[in-house]
């Protein structure tokens, strides 16, 4: 009996391992929708089972539904609404100050765009910017919800397809040359 419990073990143990490798390995290959669907059906899962629920049946379901809501709460992410507005505002940059402001008032989150001139270099329409980002991530799971809050500067061009890239800098402590983060 003993050896059988020990091979169970080991068995797990063995599928945990090859899981977390799993992730790790995969971590690139994984959207925002990815992970809020992952997390989502972990969470209903847990949830529908801590409450008494053992039909295998209703807890796939519990796992169905919240996979489908998470995929669409990360996917509907506030940070999504700031990025389209952050570059909504570079695509109508005018020369001087303009600002655009974004608010969800469902979630309180918002963000402020603020670009301060226009100029051309070479063919390319070059914007330079700062960006304050003030979002809450709440989830159901303690831990996973965090603050963002942050304020950014930098230079963007736009190339002749039509998509913007940061203008690298030269680090004056260092030398290289950088991308703002």
């Amino acid at each position: 009996m003993d050896k059988n419990l020990n091979n169970k073990h080991t068995k797990q143990l063995h599928l945990g391992t090859v899981l977390v490798l799993s992730c790790i390995l995969l971590q690139g290959c994984l959207t925002r929708s990815d992970i809020g669907a992952g997390l989502g059906a972990t969470s209903a899962t847990m949830t529908c089972m801590s409450s008494g629920i053992d039909n295998p049946y209703i807890i796939a379901m519990c796992s169905l539904g919240g996979g489908i809501v998470g995929a669409n709460w990360m996917y509907n992410s506030d940070y999504d609404v700031h990025y389209a507005t952050f570059v909504d505002h570079l695509n109508v940059a005018t020369p001087g100050s303009s600002y655009t402001n974004w608010y969800n008032r469902d979630t309180g989150n918002s963000g402020i765009i603020h670009t301060t001139s226009l100029y051309y270099k070479d063919p390319f329409k070059c914007v330079d910017y700062s960006v304050t980002v003030d979002i809450t991530s709440p989830w159901p799971i303690i831990g996973v919800g965090n603050i963002d809050r942050r304020m950014e500067f930098g230079s963007a061009c736009q190339l002749p397809d039509g998509r913007w890239v940061e203008k690298p800098f030269k680090n004056p402590y260092t030398g290289k040359w950088e991308v703002r983060r």
